[in-house]
C-alpha cells in the first residue's frame, strides 16, 4: 500500500510541477530606505505568500541561518506543492536520518521526486543542517526546472542561479561555502518566485486584413511604465469573440514579431478567416477590453484570366465579385493591339467567382489579348494579363436543349455561336417547324451561349430530336453533334394561379405552368389593346391614356386560359392596379457631341414638344441654345430607350460644361407624373477643329513639282489628312481649284501633311484651301491660309541649329534640353546626334525626344550629373556632331551637317528635400527633426515657410539650426512615439524662398519623417 500511495504522489508532484509558471520579479532599490531593507522587503512578500513564518512575537529573525529541512519546505510552499505534500506522509523513507515522525518527512520525499534535492551519498539528508548558499542555489535552480551551468559542481549550480538573477541586490553577501540566513532566502525566493508581474493595458485595436489585426498596448511593472517585449504575450493571451454571439470565436494563431513594434506597443496578430462585416470583441486574459473592430473584407484577387473561344473572355476570382462591380463594363478594358474591343453581356457564376465578359466585337484566331481589370471591381490595383496568340481550334458541341414548353425550345451551346438566326437552320423531328429564333443579339436577356426556338406548332410529348445546319462557332468551327435527341415531358397537373399584379396600363397573370393560349377576356372597366404569353406568363395591356386603363378603384377580370395538354381553365379577379405617383428625376445628362445632349431618367417619360420649352439647354457662356428636336434615345439595334430623352441643338455647342434645365417633363404613367424643376451640368469634350500653327514650308526640288508642309495644333485622323480632296486652292482670280496629280501624306509625329503639287499651280496659287481635315475626334479644319506675308514661309535657306539666345539646360540631374532655331517646328530626333561632356568624362545618353511646344530636344541620360549640373567638379557641356542624322521636315541635318558646340549646360535643376530625418538624443532629451535638400541652398524665414507637424498638430521648435544643405529643428522631450511630417509653403516674397545657388527654386513640397 505505501509502494503505491508513493508512486500516486510521484505522478501528482509531477504533474502539478509542470503547471507551474513563475512570474518576473524587479528589486526596487530606491525605495530601500523608506521602506526597510533589502531583506525587509522580500521577506513581506514571502510573509505575504504565507511561505516565510516569524516567531510568536512576529520576529522574522531575518539574520538567523535556515536549515536544509527549512528552506526545502519553503520551495514547496513557493512553487504551490502544499497540498500535494500530504500525499508523503505515509511512503517509505529515502534517507536513514529522516523517519516519518520528523516533521519533514513528506516535505523531503516530495523534494527529492522533483529532483529539487538528492541527499548525500552516505544516504542521509542532514535535514537539520544550516544551508549553505550552494546548496540554496541548486535546490533553486533545480526547482525551476532549469539545467546547471556548464563546469563541476557547485560552480555549475552557482553560476546558473547567479545568471537567473536570483541573488540580484545582495550578490557581493554571499559565497561558496557560507550558511545563508533567513533574510538572505528571502531576496533569493522573492527573485525567483515573486517579482512582479509586468501589467499589459490594450488601448485600441484595428483590422488590417481579413486575417490580420493590430493591437496597441501599455505595458507597466507595478506602477511605472515599462517597455513591452517579444515573449511578454503568447496569441494564447488574446481571445476574439464575435459581438452578436460571443459564441463564436476567432483563433488568434501568431503574434508576428516581424510586424510587430514592441517598442512603440504595437503587436500585429494573425487570425484565423474572420466574417466580413461582423463586430468582434478582443479579449485579454480572459477579460474584455472593451474594444471592438469591424472585420475587412478578403482582398479580392484575380486568380486566373482565359480566353476559351473568339467571343468571351473568362476571370475567376479568389472570392465573389459585387454584381454592380461586375456588370460595370468600365471596370474591364480588352485590348488587341491599340484597339480596344467593346464589351456587351457580362455574365455572373452563381458563386459571383467567375465573370464571363462576351465581347462586341470578335476576337480572331492569333489575336495577342491584353486584359485590364480595373480597381473598381474591388481589386486593390489594376490587373493586366496578356493573353496568347489565341487559338480557338475547338469546336462548339450542343450542350443541353430543354424544352421550356411544348412550342419553346432552349439550345446551350459550350461558347457563343453565329450564323444561327434562320428557322432553316433547324429541323425538329425532320420537319421545319420553327418560326422564330432568338439570341443574345435580338433579346441581351437570354445567355450569349443560348439559342431560343419558337415552334409553329406543340411538340409531342416523349421523345424529340432536333437536328442543327449551318451554324459554328465565331471561328468558324461547325457544330460536332449537330443531331440530339431532347424529351418534351407530358404535364397534366391542373393550371394554377400563382400571382396577379397590375398597374394602371398592364395586368399580368402568373401561372403554375406554361400557357399555350388565351381562350377569352373580360374586363369590366379599361380597355384591352394587346395580349402576350411568354411560357407561364399572360401579359395583358390596355391604353396608356387616362380614360382606357384601369381606375384606381380597380377593374374586375375574367380570363380563360388553355395549356398544352388542352386543358382550360378560367380565373375571375378583382384588380386594384398599382398606381406610379413618383414624379420622374434625372439620373445622368451626357453631352455625346457638340449638337446631342442626353438626359437620362428614373423611369420611362414621355417626349415633349419642343415648344414646351420643358428642356433649357445652356453654353459653357451661360447662353440658351435653341433646340431643334427631341426624340427618345435607340440602342445599337435601333430600339427606343424610352428613359432617354435625345436633344439636338441647332448650331454646335463649344467645349465646356453644359447646363441642363429640365422641368415638367412626364413619366409615361396614365396620371403623367411631371418632373419638378432640376438643373444639372455635364462636360463636352473637346470638339475645337485643329489649326494651322506653324508656318507653310515649301521647298521647290528637281522637276515641276513642289512640297508644301503642313503642320497643325492637333494629331490628325489619317484618312482626312491624307485625302487629297480636302486641299484646294485659289487662283490669282479667286477661283477655288483643285490640285491635278497632287499627293498628300501625314508624316509619322501625325501632325504634319507633306502635300506635293505642281509647280504651275503653286505658281498661280494666292490661297490654300484647307477644308474637312479632321483631328482624332472627328473635329473638322475648314480655312485658308494666304501664299504670301508671315503666313507663308520659305524655308529653302534657313539654317536649322542650337538656339544661341537660349543654351541648353540641366532641368533634372538626368534630363537635358537643348533648344533648337529655325523656321521649323517638327523633328526626327536621334540621341546619337548628341554628346555630353564634364571634362574629358562622357555621359552617355539612353534616348532623345522632341518637344515641340518648347521647340526642344530632351536628352535623358544614362547617369546623372550633380544638382548644380556639374560632375567631379567640371561643368556639362553639350556638342552637336557633324552630319546629324537628327533632321527636319525637309531631311536638312542641324547646323547644315557641320559640327556645333560644345555649350555650357546652365543649371535649371531646382533643389529637392532628400530626406527628413528624426532623431531622439536620449542624454538631452530632445528630438531633432532634419530636413536634408539635395544641394546646399539659401533660405530665408525659415518658420514662415517650414510646417513641422508631430502627432498631427503644428508645432512649433525651441531652436532652428540652419546649415549649407540642411534645416536642422529642435524639440524638447522625445517625440518617437508621433508621426512627423514637414510642409514646405514657398514664402510670398521671393527672395525669401529656398534656392539653390543658381537661384532655382525648390517646390512645394511635403514630406514624412523617418526615424532613425
Amino acid at each position: 500500500m505505501k509502494r503505491f500511495k508513493r508512486l500516486i504522489a510521484i505522478v501528482t508532484v509531477m504533474l502539478f510541477a509542470l503547471s507551474i509558471i513563475a512570474p518576473a520579479f524587479a528589486q526596487d532599490e530606491a525605495t530601500t530606505e523608506e521602506t526597510g531593507s533589502v531583506y525587509e522587503q522580500a521577506a513581506k512578500v514571502l510573509q505575504e505568500k504565507g511561505i516565510l513564518k516569524g516567531n510568536e512575537q512576529g520576529d522574522l529573525m531575518l539574520n538567523k541561518s535556515l536549515t536544509r529541512a527549512e528552506i526545502l519546505a519553503m520551495i514547496i510552499r513557493a512553487t504551490g506543492q502544499e497540498d500535494v505534500v500530504e500525499n508523503y506522509k505515509d511512503v517509505e523513507p529515502s534517507f536513514t536520518d529522516v523517519s516519518q515522525d520528523h516533521w519533514a518527512f513528506a516535505y523531503v520525499e516530495a523534494g527529492k521526486d522533483l529532483g529539487i534535492v538528492n541527499g548525500y551519498p552516505n544516504g542521509t539528508f542532514k535535514p537539520d543542517k544550516p544551508v549553505k548558499f550552494e546548496e540554496l542555489c541548486k535546490m533553486l535552480v533545480a526547482a525551476k526546472g532549469e539545467s546547471p551551468a556548464a563546469g563541476k559542481w557547485p560552480l555549475n549550480y552557482v553560476r546558473k542561479a547567479l545568471e537567473l538573477g536570483f541573488f540580484n541586490g545582495i550578490e557581493d553577501e554571499v559565497g561558496i561555502g557560507d550558511v545563508v540566513i533567513r533574510g538572505q532566502a528571502a531576496v533569493a525566493f522573492a527573485n525567483a518566485f515573486f517579482q512582479p508581474e509586468k501589467t499589459i493595458v490594450v488601448k485600441d485595436v484595428k483590422p488590417v486584413a481579413n486575417d490580420t489585426i493590430e493591437v496597441y498596448v501599455d505595458a507597466y511593472l507595478g506602477d511605472e511604465a515599462a517597455t513591452l517585449e517579444d515573449g511578454d504575450v503568447i496569441p494564447l493571451d488574446f481571445e476574439i469573440k464575435d459581438a452578436s454571439d460571443e459564441t463564436k470565436t476567432v483563433a488568434v494563431t501568431l503574434i508576428d514579431s516581424q510586424a510587430s513594434d514592441f517598442g512603440a506597443g504595437k503587436l500585429v496578430l494573425k487570425t484565423a478567416a474572420q466574417t466580413e462585416g461582423a463586430t468582434y470583441k478582443l479579449y485579454y486574459k480572459g477579460n474584455d477590453t472593451g474594444k471592438t473592430f469591424v472585420a475587412v473584407p478578403v482582398q479580392l484577387q484575380v486568380v486566373k484570366v482565359e480566353v476559351p473561344n473568339l467571343k468571351q473572355v473568362v476571370v475567376t476570382f479568389n472570392r465573389d465579385v459585387k454584381d454592380v462591380y461586375a456588370q460595370d463594363t468600365n471596370n474591364y478594358e480588352i485590348k488587341v493591339g491599340d484597339a480596344v474591343k467593346n464589351i456587351g453581356a457580362v455574365k455572373l457564376s452563381e458563386d459571383k467567382k467567375v465573370v464571363t465578359l462576351n465581347l462586341k466585337d470578335d476576337l480572331a484566331n492569333q489575336d495577342k489579348v491584353k486584359v485590364t481589370l480595373k480597381t473598381g471591381l474591388g481589386l486593390k490595383a489594376d490587373y493586366t494579363a496578356e493573353i496568347g496568340p489565341v487559338v480557338d481550334a475547338q469546336a462548339p458541341s450542343i450542350a443541353k436543349v430543354t424544352a421550356i414548353n411544348p412550342q419553346k425550345i432552349q439550345i446551350e451551346f459550350s461558347e457563343p455561336v453565329k450564323n444561327y438566326g434562320t428557322s432553316s437552320n433547324y429541323t425538329v423531328n425532320g420537319m421545319y417547324l420553327v418560326k422564330q429564333v432568338k439570341g443574345f443579339a435580338e433579346d441581351s436577356s437570354i445567355d450569349p451561349n443560348v439559342i431560343v426556338l419558337y415552334l409553329y406548332t406543340p411538340l409531342n410529348v416523349g421523345s424529340n430530336t432536333l437536328s442543327v445546319a449551318g451554324v459554328t462557332d465565331i471561328a468558324g468551327n461547325t457544330v460536332v453533334n449537330p443531331r440530339v435527341s431532347f424529351n418534351v415531358a407530358e404535364d397534366k397537373s391542373p393550371i394554377e394561379l400563382k400571382n396577379v399584379s397590375a398597374t394602371m396600363t398592364q395586368i399580368k397573370f402568373e401561372f403554375s405552368k406554361a400557357i399555350q393560349n388565351i381562350v377569352s377576356i373580360s374586363l369590366s372597366n379599361g380597355t384591352v389593346t394587346g395580349t402576350s404569353i411568354d411560357g407561364n406568363v399572360v401579359t395583358i395591356s390596355l391604353g396608356d391614356d387616362i380614360t382606357s386603363c384601369i381606375p384606381v378603384s380597380g377593374a374586375s377580370v375574367s380570363l380563360q386560359v388553355g395549356d398544352y395538354a388542352g386543358q382550360t381553365a378560367t380565373f375571375n379577379k378583382y384588380i386594384v392596379p398599382t398606381i406610379d405617383t413618383e414624379r420622374p428625376t434625372i439620373k445622368s445628362v451626357n453631352v455625346a457631341d457638340s449638337t446631342t445632349v442626353k438626359i437620362t431618367f428614373s423611369e420611362d417619360v414621355r417626349v415633349p414638344s419642343v415648344s414646351d420649352n420643358k428642356i433649357v439647354v445652356k453654353d459653357k457662356d451661360g447662353n440658351q441654345r435653341v433646340i431643334s428636336a427631341i426624340t427618345w434615345d435607340t440602342d445599337d439595334s435601333g430600339n427606343q430607350i424610352k428613359n432617354t430623352l435625345k436633344v439636338t441643338v441647332a448650331s454646335p455647342l463649344p467645349a465646356g460644361v453644359v447646363t441642363v434645365v429640365v422641368s415638367g417633363v412626364e413619366d409615361a404613367s396614365p396620371l403623367k407624373n411631371a418632373s419638378l424643376p432640376q438643373t444639372v451640368t455635364a462636360t463636352l469634350s473637346d470638339t475645337t477643329p485643329p489649326s494651322v500653327v506653324a508656318p507653310i514650308v515649301y521647298n521647290d526640288v528637281a522637276g515641276d513639282t513642289t512640297e508644301l508642309y503642313i503642320t497643325f495644333d492637333k494629331t490628325l485622323n489619317a484618312a482626312s489628312a491624307n485625302a487629297v480632296a480636302n486641299y484646294k486652292y485659289l487662283d490669282s482670280t479667286y477661283v477655288t481649284r483643285d490640285f491635278s496629280g497632287a499627293s498628300a501624306t501625314l508624316l509619322s509625329n501625325g501632325k504634319t501633311v507633306k502635300l506635293v503639287v505642281k509647280d504651275s499651280e503653286f505658281a498661280s496659287m494666292t490661297y490654300l484651301q484647307i477644308m474637312g481635315v479632321a483631328d482624332t475626334n472627328g473635329n473638322k479644319l475648314t480655312t485658308a491660309v494666304l501664299k504670301n506675308g508671315s503666313n507663308f514661309v520659305n524655308a529653302g535657306a534657313a539654317i536649322v541649329t542650337v538656339d544661341a539666345n537660349k543654351l541648353p539646360e540641366a532641368v533634372s540631374t538626368n534630363k537635358i534640353k537643348v533648344y533648337l532655331t529655325g523656321p521649323i517646328n517638327e523633328y526626327t530626333i536621334y540621341g546619337g546626334d548628341f554628346e555630353v561632356k564634364a571634362g574629358s568624362s562622357t555621359i552617355d545618353i539612353l534616348y532623345a525626344k522632341w518637344l515641340g511646344d518648347e521647340k526642344a530636344v530632351e536628352l535623358n541620360l544614362a547617369t546623372a550629373v550633380g544638382a548644380d549640373a556639374k560632375r567631379d567638379g567640371n561643368p556639362v557641356t553639350v556638342s552637336v556632331k557633324a552630319n546629324s542624322v537628327t533632321k527636319d521636315l525637309l531631311g536638312r541635318s542641324l547646323n547644315n551637317g557641320s559640327a556645333v558646340g560644345p555649350f555650357t549646360v546652365a543649371d535649371k535643376i531646382a533643389p529637392t528635400i532628400s530626406s527628413v530625418e528624426a532623431v531622439f538624443n536620449t542624454t538631452a532629451n530632445q528630438t531633432y527633426v532634419t530636413v536634408n535638400f539635395s544641394e546646399n541652398i539659401t533660405v530665408g524665414n525659415v518658420l514662415d515657410q517650414f510646417k513641422v507637424y508631430i502627432g498631427g498638430a503644428l508645432t512649433q521648435p525651441d531652436d532652428i539650426t540652419v546649415g549649407q544643405n540642411n534645416i536642422v529643428f529642435k524639440f524638447n522631450g522625445d517625440k518617437r512615439y508621433s508621426a512627423i511630417k514637414v510642409d514646405y509653403i514657398p514664402h510670398y516674397n521671393g527672395s525669401y524662398r529656398v534656392k539653390d545657388g543658381a537661384s532655382n527654386e525648390l517646390g512645394q513640397t511635403s514630406v514624412t519623417a523617418t526615424w532613425k
